[in-house]
């Protein structure tokens, strides 16, 4: 049988579910935020690559230095096909790409804010409830 929202393991539940949700969502806003403030380039897609539901491209794109540098980024925006032009935003360390990823991947930040920002909203609203006095009758 299902407890009560104002039970004791209720009243945890509901606490655990939002302090996951704010956490989450403090994540998400961090490493969106961080990764604007990489460095970003134009690239040309070599290929894509399809595995299963999951899609990747083999871009090709300019370093600093002058230097090229070909690399397999996840493709979680829009579908770009062979010698389609992509910005792409990496990160360098001691001149070397540490992590990169395609500009237009901000749709997936969008996505999981909203959707972490709704698990929040929900949890708050379940923590009022569980913990508002019970009435009296």
């Amino acid at each position: 049988m299902a407890k009560s929202l104002k039970s004791r393991t209720g009243r945890v539940v509901a606490g655990f579910v939002l302090a996951g949700a704010v956490i989450g969502l403090v994540v998400v806003l961090q490493s969106s935020a961080e990764q604007r403030s990489w460095a970003s380039t134009e690239a040309t897609v070599q290929e894509r690559l399809k595995s299963g539901k999951s899609a990747s491209v083999k871009v090709e794109y300019a370093l600093p230095d002058g230097s090229k540098q070909v690399m397999t980024l996840s493709e979680n925006g829009s579908k770009h096909e062979a010698g389609s032009r992509v910005t792409v935003r990496y990160d360098l360390e001691n001149g070397r790409v540490v992590d990169a990823a395609l500009a237009d991947n901000d749709q997936v930040f969008w996505v999981l804010g909203v959707m972490l920002g709704v698990v929040a909203l929900g949890a708050l609203g379940a923590n009022l409830i569980a913990w508002t006095p019970r009435r009296s009758d």
